[in-house]
């Protein structure tokens, strides 16, 4: 339906959509994640090993959906604890998939809007997969902020996400994504990797690395080395 009305957004600058469809449409929502952890069970446990959490005891994933990334991290670092944030609405599937994993005892389910409400304690590594380009850069950029506060020591945030290139104009498939998200979405858009990165150092982060090109980038919390 939105897709009818490209012209018109590209013509004004404004999106068809007012509000997530996880609040105007829970059983459309619930659909959807359904179907994004079904894509994320065969790349979640690709992803953890990746991305070497040896040594964490506490993630936090904001927005982390249907806990399919808390999942695969949890069954691939055996003393690591996570806690999931996200929108009640969100956390009742992602309750069941939690059950369904055994891993009740392991992660933690925390209901909020995470540009708003508090988050609780430290945590060793932050993990915001799939987060930015449902926002605008304002709030991202605030909510980067916002985890730095909340990393233990040494603690590191991993961004996942679909990148474009500093001109803009690629990867192709993320130009055709950043297309959908424009019409699909009330704020949404995609970033290069580099205003992520930016918005990482001035958070505070340093150390701040494109781990995967156009896809993963990590800053870390009171290491020495900026680049």
């Amino acid at each position: 339906m939105n897709w009818g009305r490209l012209e018109e957004t590209v013509r004004t600058g404004r999106s068809p959509v007012q509000q997530h469809v996880f609040e105007t449409d829970p059983e459309m929502g619930a659909n959807v994640l359904a179907v994004l952890h079904r894509i994320g069970r065969e790349s979640g446990p690709s992803l953890a090993k990746r991305m070497d959490l040896k040594g964490a005891k506490r993630l936090l994933d904001v927005g982390g959906g249907a806990g399919t990334n808390a999942i695969a991290f949890c069954r691939e670092y055996p003393d690591l604890r996570a806690t999931v944030f996200d929108l009640p609405q969100t956390l009742t599937l992602t309750k069941t998939f939690v059950k369904e994993a055994g891993l009740e005892n392991r992660i933690t389910l925390a209901p909020g809007n995470f540009n708003v409400d508090a988050f609780d304690g430290l945590y060793d590594v932050a993990l915001m997969s799939d987060v930015l380009h449902y926002q605008n850069g304002e709030t991202n950029a605030a909510l980067v902020r916002k985890i730095h506060d909340h990393l233990a020591g040494e603690g590191r945030l991993i961004i996942k996400d679909r990148f474009l290139d500093n001109s803009g104009t690629s990867p192709a498939w993320t130009t055709a994504f950043a297309v959908h998200i424009m019409v699909n979405t009330e704020k949404g858009q995609c970033f290069t990797g580099q205003e992520a990165m930016d918005w990482m150092k001035q958070a505070g982060f340093q150390s701040i690395t494109e781990l995967e090109p156009y896809a993963i980038i990590q800053g870390t919390k009171g290491s020495k080395e900026t680049r």
